[in-house]
C-alpha cells in the first residue's frame, strides 16, 4: 500500500468532510473519487475495514526519543547524511530493545508505527533546523547546527 503525505492545509480539509469516528483519510478520499466518478463504488457503503487500532500514548515510545536516535545515527552511522530507509532501519535497529511492541504495529498507512514515529521525527528536527529542507529527494542530511546537537547526544 502506497504511503502519501498532505499537506497540513489538505488533512484539515479532509478533516472538514470526514465522518467523525468513522472514516479515514482513505475513506474521505475514496467518497470523493466515487462522487467524481473516477473510480466505481457506493459513497455509503464505503466504510474503514481492518483499521489498526489507536495507541494509548503511554504505551508508545514518545517520538522525541525517536528525534535523538535519528540525530545520533546520522551523525555516528552515516556522517550526517543519508538515504530515508537506511537510516530508518539503522535507527530502529539501534532503539533495539527500548522500542515496545506496540512500536510495530502497523499504522492506517500499513506502516509500522515506529518507522512512522521515525519520519514525523524527522520533520520536526528539520522544522527546527536540524536536518536539511535542501537534500536531495529520499535523503536526510544534518544541518551544521544538527552535526552539533548529535555531537552532544
Amino acid at each position: 500500500m502506497p504511503t502519501i503525505r498532505v499537506d497540513q492545509e489538505v488533512f484539515e480539509g479532509l478533516q472538514k468532510l470526514a465522518e467523525a469516528f468513522i472514516d479515514t483519510p482513505n475513506t474521505v478520499i475514496q467518497k470523493l473519487l466515487v462522487e467524481k466518478g473516477v473510480i466505481e463504488g457506493s459513497k455509503e457503503k464505503i466504510v474503514s475495514t481492518n483499521k489498526p487500532s489507536r495507541a494509548k500514548r503511554g504505551n508508545l515510545t514518545p517520538q522525541y526519543v525517536y528525534e535523538e536516535w535519528l540525530l545520533k545515527m546520522l551523525w555516528a552511522k552515516f556522517k550526517g547524511k543519508a538515504k530515508k530507509a537506511e537510516v530508518t532501519a539503522e535507527t530502529i535497529k539501534a532503539m533495539g530493545n527500548i522500542l515496545k511492541e506496540v512500536d510495530f504495529e502497523p499504522v492506517t498507512t500499513g506502516e509500522p508505527r515506529a518507522e512512522n514515529t521515525i519520519a514525523w521525527a524527522r520533520n520536526a528536527l528539520k522544522e527546527r533546523g536540524l536536518i536539511s529542507n535542501d537534500s536531495q529527494r529520499g535523503v536526510w542530511e544534518l544541518t551544521e547546527q544538527g552535526i552539533e546537537k548529535a555531537k552532544q547526544l
